[in-house]
């Protein structure tokens, strides 16, 4: 058994840690680039989507069908609490449970909530859509951040996950698959805009001379699907072939992630089958200059109808939750057609302002032997505790 926390080799080649960001902006530097990057992205998503933002939930109540189950597989599922909604006098515990009297446990239970934090927005923007009322081509978009305890934290991966979720009103002849790569290409554009925006806001960020400073995101991005990637790649892995892929285009957007292959081979990615279609949905995947290996930015599509709905709850063995409060609202189509996603923000900043670590760009949860091992490749991780890394940070070279 390793004793490493994880394998070396999801670091950056040794020959990029210097070209890490971090050894020329200081950690002062690090933050104003950071939200420089989000004020220039929310501004085109309000101007090039025709979107407003809209303040986000932290949690949701449990059983409604409106939390993202993700995979559905139970590591995945979502960190569950309850709300008591009792009137305790301060500084005073409440008596156990085992002490109450029947009446007592009744009445303490009365207005209990069973709870669980947000996994994603994705099938409540489209219930706000359909609560505000909003036009053909209008939509929201939320900064949102959930805890995904399922993951374990590397170097691409954090359980904190933050995103720009966004949902579009459409129309029902809307989907399609022009619709979707016309989204897909406006959200690329925003993105690339913004790497020459900062580049020219931080020139630094670029190590000279260093094989990565003449890296640039293609302007245009590569559509495959599902399919064709898995035929051009056939004796790859799901990610061996994504690396493959991007290393030979730059940037790709995989339309079609959750159905099984034509010969029955596992699908591209395990999706829930509540809110994408199968069919219209898709990630925008790139290499990162520095890992040298896959870097997913974004999932994104249109979203279920009455009849893919159904069809996905089947084909995932799901149906007893065909019943559920949301996705009753989808098959009675009592719900806007609409086109939505989730853009990684901590995911794009890593890529943008070329770090070698996702937790140089949020405020993760890190194992003190990951705080170890990356901070031997000169990884800065923003702490949430203190640790010997958050020593004074001069923000130039690798230091001893």
């Amino acid at each position: 058994m390793s004793d490493l926390y994880m394998p070396m080799e999801l670091l950056p080649p040794k020959e990029n840690w210097e070209a890490n960001s971090t050894h020329r902006l200081s950690r002062i530097e690090m933050q104003k680039a950071m939200t420089k990057v989000k004020r220039f992205i929310e501004r085109r998503l309000e101007t090039d989507l025709n979107l407003f933002e809209h303040t986000a939930p932290t949690a949701f109540a449990t059983g409604t069908g409106v939390n993202d189950e993700l995979d559905g597989s139970e590591s995945k599922s979502p960190v569950k609490f309850v709300v008591p909604n009792q009137y305790i006098p301060r500084g005073i515990e409440a008596k156990p449970a085992s002490d109450l009297s029947p009446e007592e446990r009744q009445q303490a239970n009365r207005y209990k909530m069973e709870c669980e934090v947000v996994q994603s927005l994705a099938k409540w923007k489209r219930i706000m859509l359909d609560r505000l009322g909003v036009g053909i081509g209008e939509g929201i978009y939320c900064s949102s951040t959930s805890i995904r305890k399922g993951y374990k934290g590397d170097v691409t991966h954090s359980v904190i996950a933050d995103q720009w979720d966004y949902e579009i009103r459409i129309r029902q002849e809307d989907r399609n698959v022009n619709t979707l790569k016309d989204y897909v290409r406006t959200i690329w554009k925003i993105i690339t805009d913004t790497e020459d925006y900062i580049l020219n806001e931080y020139p630094q960020i670029l190590l000279p001379g260093h094989s990565s400073s003449n890296f640039r995101l293609p302007k245009e991005i590569t559509f495959i699907t599902a399919e064709e990637l898995y035929d051009k790649f056939p004796t790859l892995d799901v990610h061996g072939r994504e690396d493959a892929a991007v290393r030979e285009y730059g940037a790709i957007f995989i339309i079609g992630m959750g159905w099984p292959m034509k010969d029955g081979s596992a699908a591209e990615e395990v999706r829930s089958p509540a809110y994408d279609d199968w069919n219209l949905n898709g990630d925008i995947i790139v290499m990162h200059p520095l890992t040298r290996y896959r870097h997913e930015l974004s999932s994104q599509g249109i979203r279920v109808d009455a009849k893919s709905i159904v069809a996905q709850l089947e084909h995932r063995g799901m149906e007893h939750q065909i019943g559920l409060q949301f996705n009753q609202a989808v098959i009675n189509e009592d719900l806007p057609y609409c086109y939505g996603g989730g853009i990684g923000i901590s995911r794009i900043l890593m890529l943008l302002l070329r770090t070698s670590h996702i937790g140089e760009v949020q405020c993760g949860l890190w194992h003190d032997d990951h705080y170890k091992q990356v901070s031997r490749a000169g990884v800065d991780l923003i702490p949430d505790r203190i640790v010997d890394s958050s020593k004074p940070h001069k923000g130039r070279g690798l230091g001893p």
